[in-house]
């Protein structure tokens, strides 16, 4: 399998094209958008990088001798190890897109969100695969579905001083890095056939429908994860925040329901 870092930059990558295709399909003139994506990557990862220097500390790679400049210019640096928070890339990836219509001076802020909606799907995706070649994120002992990290892995850091551990690897793990990919790969190709088709162009539409559902898988997965995390109670951060996204998204499909459903009626005329 290919090294974690490669496979993070194939998924910071695949954002890219993705975004500029469906701009496209959408008939939004790409001399004045073309730049959204590259700064929405970039604030994707700035956010990521400082969710986990908020969170881990010393675990994030940050050294004493760091200032908040250094990370910002090693962060288009692709050889960078910082450790990354996938949700503080995707409020990254908003803000990023919403300073990238203040440039344009363009009302098209819905549009931009629906579209990388659909391209964060697919850059989740294959984001989780390098999460499962690096170990981390792993899920509970399971004789039936588990994997065995290897000592390279993070798995294997985390727990080399438990009974996880046997002959220079760790017991069976739930690999629930695929089980998100196989989620947000499923979310990513739902909404992009709803998207070509055409079957709906509501605004903010296709966010929330990536909210609800990323939301509301991450949630469940978290429960069938143990490597070490940030909890808040009872729950998960990542929790808590899903709980936010899928009540947002309620609110937003309850109060907007008679339009959402003409609008899908209209497509179909």
């Amino acid at each position: 399998m290919l090294r974690p870092s490669v496979i993070a930059n194939i998924a910071l990558f695949s954002y890219i094209p993705i975004f500029l295709i469906l701009l496209k399909i959408r008939s939004i003139k790409l001399s004045k958008t073309w730049f959204a994506p590259i700064v929405a990557i970039y604030f994707g990862l700035l956010c990521a990088t400082l969710f986990a220097i908020f969170l881990n500390g010393a675990d994030s790679s940050l050294s004493a001798n760091d200032s908040f400049f250094s990370v910002l210019i090693d962060i288009i640096n692709p050889k960078n190890k910082r450790g990354k928070v996938l949700f503080g890339g995707y409020f990254g990836l908003i803000f990023g897109l919403f300073l990238a219509i203040f440039f344009t001076k363009q009302k098209i802020f819905s549009d931009f969100l629906d579209i990388s909606a659909i391209s964060t799907s697919l850059l989740f995706s294959i984001w989780r695969l390098g999460c499962f070649a690096g170990g981390c994120c792993y899920g509970q002992p399971s004789e039936t579905f588990g994997v065995s990290f290897s000592r390279k892995t993070i798995a294997y850091a985390h727990l080399k001083n438990t009974a996880l551990v046997v002959n220079k690897a760790t017991v069976p793990l739930l690999p629930t890095q695929l089980v998100s990919f196989a989620g947000d790969f499923a979310i990513f190709l739902f909404l992009l056939i709803l998207f070509c088709r055409n079957k709906t162009r509501y605004p903010y539409f296709y966010f929330f429908a990536q909210a609800f559902l990323y939301g509301s898988g991450r949630f469940i997965v978290e429960f069938f994860r143990i490597d070490p995390r940030e909890f808040w109670g009872p729950l998960s951060m990542s929790q808590w925040i899903s709980l936010g996204l899928i009540t947002a998204s309620l609110v937003f499909f309850i109060k907007n329901r008679k339009e959402i459903a003409e609008s899908f009626k209209n497509s179909n005329a």
